[in-house]
Formats: structure tokens, sequence, C-alpha cells
């Protein structure tokens, strides 16, 4: 759900007047009233929003990171905010997994080849 206090609140962190915000960011004054009051903005308008302040979209809502459990190479993310735990002695390691499957491979094909 949309915050719309964090627009208020980096408007203020800024020092900006609303209507100077408005100006900047491309809205009309009664917009973003009626957004304050929890009218929908529209992605578009947030996005415009967001960067203007240089924040994520994720920042106006209201998500509850969820628990996870890191399994392998698993990525999670909310909105627009991703990380991730690979870690590179794992990678290291499913190169040279992979690496061996490739020889077993090529000596599989050598062996059918010769066979013809």
């Amino acid at each position: 759900m949309l915050i719309p206090q964090r627009i208020v609140e980096l408007i203020e962190s800024n020092r900006l007047t609303k209507k100077g915000f408005c100006e900047k960011v491309g809205i009309s004054v009664q917009t973003l009233e009626n957004v304050l009051k929890g009218s929908d903005i529209g992605s578009k308008r947030l996005e415009k929003i967001a960067l203007f302040f240089g924040v994520s979209i994720d920042y106006f809502f209201d998500n509850e990171k969820m628990p996870h459990s890191n399994i392998g190479h698993s990525v999670n993310g909310n909105g627009n905010l991703v990380s991730g735990d690979i870690r590179l002695n794992e990678c290291q390691r499913e190169i040279e997994h992979l690496k061996e499957l490739l020889s077993e491979k090529e000596r599989t094909i050598q062996i059918l080849l010769n066979k013809n």
C-alpha cells in the first residue's frame, strides 16, 4: 500500500514547497493533494517522483519483508530492490563441476564416434 506521507517527508527534507515540487516534477498541486488524501497516483507519476528524489519506487510502499531461506543460488527481492546470495567459491565449485561434466560428455562423444 502506498504511503503518501513518505512523499511529504521527501518534499520537506529537501526544503521544497509543494508548489515548487509539483512544478519540478510536472504534476499539479491538486493532483498531489489528492494523492496525499489517498487517491491513486499512477505508476508514471510515481516513477517521476522517485527519479526526482533518487529513491526506488519501492520506498513509497509498505512492503513487509517476507522471510525466506537461502537455497543454492537464490535471488531475493522486493519491488525493484534485489539482493542475491551467490558466493564466489560456490560459483568456482560449480564451474569445476561443469568442466568435469563437459569432459565426460566429450569422452562419451569420442567413444561413440570411434564405434562408427
